[in-house]
């Protein structure tokens, strides 16, 4: 009796086992703490609701290049994440899974939880190549005692900025840029201003520049008119001469936020989160629009079952996951944030005070994301260098602009044709240049 219940114990242990589905999951720009996290959330409720184990293993934000020889060598995991730009160059060389036509109306479901901000550039030629995890995107705050003492508000446009401009120099302060400053990113500050005057750096089917447009023209002015009219200053780092109140606004990334009520709590009461400055559209309304990225989680085609990868990323993506997990990581790191990528979970999250929180959701739902190009990096300094001509009155804002994107159109032009196979696959497949 024993030797046979033994036998029938084991062959359920080995029954189990083999019915068992594990995946490997590959979180790119996850710190160890954060993948703790993740995986106390698997174990305590994705695996007991699916019986799918999870392996994790978190990657640093330079081991992008793992992920691409791991792709060529055959030998990824089951679900992978790395930038919206790579995976979309992942999904044209027809390594990952174009996963709204694997998954249909699941998927679409799942991206109407997220913002548009950040699902923008993976929606190309009707592919879906991935689900954003993460969202990065600019803020800022302002001094609102400094402010207060002089009889002033928070501009809500760079026009209301520049009028109070004089009386805060006269006082020796300053407004400005810090990510986003000549000398830090200035990429992004100019892309704040160019997409809040209706432009953009790239076209919509990533071949042409959007640069020479009038709006982007009018954008790239006023951003460099910021430094050579109204004289802003071209460097910070922000954060210090913020705390000594030397800057009574400074706009960085969403960590600021962080960074302040953690790192100067000596200033709680004398300081707010605010949008920063926009623009009047023709109807009145303020654009306040900023820069915004994300990563995304793509299914290798190689993965053994896609099925249980797929099932992992809409559950770690939705709404009610994302808010559970950034409150947890939030509670176990201290003094660091994160943004949820499901519209409701920042909205609903209580670790955020409510003008923080209010904050970030109106600039992420404000932003917009670089729509995809190839080699973006690429055609990025060809918006630097027009930058630095115009600074170093070597040009007019126009000049610099019209020969940035002519720049910008020949690289393009040679990248289509390197990519043009890719394209035509795409477009055998019933592909368009279409949402």
């Amino acid at each position: 009796m024993k030797k046979t219940f033994l036998v029938t114990f084991l062959a359920l242990v080995i029954t189990v086992g083999a019915m068992a589905q594990v995946i490997d999951v590959w979180l790119y720009g996850f710190t160890n703490e954060m993948a703790k996290v993740v995986s106390g959330m698997i174990d305590r409720e994705f695996t007991p609701k699916t019986g799918i184990e999870v392996r994790v293993s978190p990657l640093s934000w330079e081991d992008g290049n793992k992920v691409f020889l791991a792709l060529i060598s055959g030998d990824a995991p089951d679900v992978l994440s790395a930038g919206t730009s790579g995976m979309l160059e992942y999904g044209l060389r027809g390594s990952v899974l174009d996963l709204r036509e694997t998954f249909g109306e699941e998927y679409i479901a799942l991206e109407a939880q997220l913002f548009d901000a950040i699902t923008g550039p993976l929606k190309w030629m009707g592919t879906r190549f991935g689900v954003p995890q993460n969202i990065s995107v600019m803020t800022a705050a302002y001094r609102i005692d400094l402010l207060s003492e002089m009889g002033l508000g928070i501009p809500d446009t760079w026009a209301e900025l520049y009028t109070i401009l004089p009386k805060i120099k006269a006082k020796n302060k300053e407004m400005a840029f810090d990510y986003g400053s000549p000398n830090y990113a200035p990429e992004w500050g100019i892309y704040s201003l160019v997409t809040q005057h209706g432009g953009q750096f790239y076209g919509e089917d990533g071949f042409t520049s959007a640069f020479d447009r009038p709006e982007s023209i009018a954008g790239f002015k006023e951003y460099t008119e910021l430094y050579t009219k109204h004289n802003l200053p071209r460097s910070g780092p922000g954060f210090e001469p913020f705390k000594r109140g030397e800057w009574l606004m400074t706009i960085d990334g969403y960590w600021l936020l962080s960074n302040l009520e953690v790192g100067a709590p000596e200033l709680k009461g004398k300081w707010a989160p605010g949008l920063i400055p926009g623009t009047k559209r023709k109807d009145g309304s303020v654009n306040h629009g900023t820069f915004a990225a994300s990563s995304a989680f793509g299914i290798p085609k190689t993965a053994k079952n896609p099925k249980a990868s797929w099932e992992f990323i809409k559950w770690f993506c939705n709404e009610e996951t994302q808010l559970r997990y950034v409150e947890e990581v939030m509670a176990q790191i201290k003094g660091f944030m994160q943004v949820p990528t499901a519209k409701k979970a920042l909205a609903n999250m209580s670790s955020l005070s409510p003008a923080v929180r209010e904050t970030l959701y109106n600039q992420v739902h404000e932003s917009y994301a670089v729509p995809y190009a190839p080699t973006s990096g690429v055609l990025l300094r060809f918006v630097q260098f027009a930058m630095h001509e115009v600074l170093m009155d070597k040009s007019t804002p126009e000049e610099a602009a019209l020969k940035a994107a002519s720049e910008m159109n020949k690289e393009m032009s040679r990248r289509k044709v390197e990519y043009q196979r890719f394209l035509d696959r795409l477009q055998q497949e019933g592909k368009k240049y279409t949402d």
